[in-house]
């Protein structure tokens, strides 16, 4: 089985934020692969969907936590389907890149995420897989916290869109390894 995570702040008023962009690609992943749509469940505190992707299992989960609390819902899901990390996927956003870009790493630490610290935290390791994509930065460092919470600009989310197949890739070369 295979775990894809989408980090994000619960609630309609985070929907279009910073931090949440994942969240709304994820229901564009989600439809654009005929997908069913997420249920909530409390015991993972998360919306989830377990599914068949490539004739494997996929979990897809949306944490219901805080951001700051995202290993509340990853680490007990882990445990419990008997995940290994390198079947584990972290989809975040990311401050320190230029526009435009996106990485999919393994082996990284939290770079000052809370959402990465969380996971890193409960999982005890840093050897998940993850995809990276900017947000930009503020101009100054003491904003970040407000800074990720905003909305984007019409030209930044046109930006985001036109990524989306990019990014939709990464994510299906991931469930197909």
């Amino acid at each position: 089985m295979k775990l894809v995570v989408w980090l994000g702040n619960p609630w309609q008023q985070y929907r279009w934020t910073r931090h949440n962009i994942w969240a709304t690609m994820l229901e564009r992943f989600l439809d654009w692969n005929k997908l069913w749509e997420l249920k909530y469940d409390n015991k993972w505190k998360a919306e989830t969907l377990v599914t068949t992707v490539s004739w494997e299992k996929v979990m897809f989960c949306f944490p219901q936590t805080y951001m700051n609390a995202s290993g509340e819902s990853v680490w007990p899901i882990a445990q419990f389907y008997k995940i290994p990390v390198e079947d584990i996927l972290i989809i975040h956003d990311e401050i320190d890149f230029e526009p435009a870009r996106i990485a999919f790493k393994k082996w990284w630490s939290a770079a000052g995420h809370n959402g990465l610290k969380s996971i890193i935290s409960h999982l005890w390791t840093t050897d998940f897989n993850r995809i990276r994509i900017w947000v930009w930065r503020p101009a100054v460092s003491s904003m970040v916290a407000d800074y990720v919470l905003s909305t984007f600009k019409p030209d930044e989310k046109q930006k985001l869109q036109d990524k989306e197949e990019e990014i939709f890739g990464f994510i299906s070369d991931f469930l197909n390894k």
